[in-house]
């Protein structure tokens, strides 16, 4: 019995370094998580955007509106293009001048 009092508190101690190990890793894991949820948050600005990206189509607003330039290439153009019609939930108005925009493409046909 005195044997196995005389243990308790280096046992205490080993149980308050591996409580504070965990404290200090839960601590780190929420920071990251809190970081790599912000970064999800946060998103890239559409000119910061490549038309040939995976979520390129998020351009598609700013470019039928005039705000953002569509490809310079007539071909690049018309691909941005059809992928608007194809890929982004437009409204009738937006629809309408989007196939305005690719009639005027050289060679771009119909979305």
């Amino acid at each position: 019995m005195i044997g196995c009092l005389a243990r308790l508190p280096i046992a205490m101690k080993i149980d308050k370094r591996l409580l504070e190990q965990f404290r200090c890793t839960f601590r780190s894991a929420a920071l990251v998580a809190m970081a790599v949820s912000a970064a999800a948050a946060t998103s890239a600005p559409e000119s910061a955007i490549g038309w040939d990206a995976k979520n390129g189509y998020l351009k598609c607003d700013g470019a039928i509106d005039g705000s953002i330039a569509w490809p310079s290439a007539p071909q690049a153009a018309c691909i941005a293009m059809l992928m608007c019609a194809n890929e982004r939930a437009l409204s009738a108005e937006r629809h309408q001048r989007l196939i305005e925009q690719i009639r005027r493409v050289p060679g771009c046909g119909e979305p």
